[in-house]
């Protein structure tokens, strides 16, 4: 007869055992998924690199849910843009979360959906600059660019043709002391960096003068022969995402009051 105390060790024993070799399979499973090569640009708070050396921001985090709910890893890295586009012609990166219709990505690049997050591209102003109504007003004024940004190509036309040579700052930091300073008219940067930054000039009164705003989509490189099955997998997950968003939270049935006590008196005799 098998003592009690040896039965429950056995027990306890095959339970561990089972929970780790449970353990075991899902961390195979997930060291098995295939992995994609993502870029980023530091793009704070949608995109960018904390203390530890880890991407963090809110397209990194839709982007491994999706990923996750497709069947694929990410490893993510941190590139300057000229060096996202090169990637993407190698295939050394099979995707970007960045800008669609990028005239220098068209001919080795397909697009997923739109991913619900836009990016605003504006000419940032004192309120002793006049409002701009058109791009094209920038010409005759001194500009204030960020070092390593492309503006999509699309602003490239109004730089050639200024009256006078962009300054080109390190930094949202480095650039908003150039305004404050004088040195500067517009600076052209995006709405969510300059987040952080105007934080540090509440007193200024910093204006955005709107050039164009798009959403943020998949790059995907052509390099990889499955670009258009992994465009179709993070389109679903990512409708699946925005479905499970939007789908009204169950009711929760009130619980059943239980009847109040009831006071007896007896009569007495």
């Amino acid at each position: 007869m098998t003592h009690p105390s040896l039965q429950s060790g056995s027990s306890f024993v095959a339970a561990t055992l089972f929970a780790l070799l449970a353990w075991a399979g899902q961390a195979y499973a997930q060291n098995d998924l295939p992995v994609l090569n993502a870029g980023y640009i530091t793009f704070p708070p949608i995109a960018y690199t904390d203390a530890d050396g880890n991407a963090q921001g809110s397209i990194i985090d839709l982007t491994n849910a999706l990923a996750a709910d497709s069947g694929y890893q990410i490893n993510w890295i941190n590139y300057p843009i000229n060096r996202i586009y090169h990637s993407l012609s190698t295939g050394d990166i099979d995707f970007w979360p960045g800008s669609p219709a990028v005239p220098a990505l068209q001919n080795f690049t397909l697009s997923s959906k739109p991913l619900g997050i836009s990016v605003k591209l504006c000419a940032f102003s004192l309120p002793d600059q006049p409002v701009l109504n058109n791009p094209n007003e920038l010409a005759d004024k001194q500009l204030v660019l960020i070092r390593g940004y492309t503006y999509r190509g699309q602003l490239e036309k109004v730089f050639d043709q200024a009256q006078y040579r962009p300054i080109v700052a390190p930094d949202h930091a480095a650039a908003m002391e150039l305004l404050v300073k004088g040195r500067g008219q517009y600076l052209i940067s995006y709405g969510h960096p300059m987040q952080q930054v105007l934080q540090d000039y509440p007193l200024r009164e910093t204006r955005c003068n709107p050039l164009d705003e798009w959403p943020l989509v998949y790059v995907i490189s052509l390099r990889n022969p499955q670009a258009q099955l992994i465009a179709d997998k993070l389109d679903a997950a990512l409708a699946r995402h925005l479905a499970a968003q939007q789908a009204p939270a169950p009711e929760v049935a009130a619980p059943a009051l239980e009847p109040a006590p009831t006071s007896v008196h007896w009569a007495e005799p």
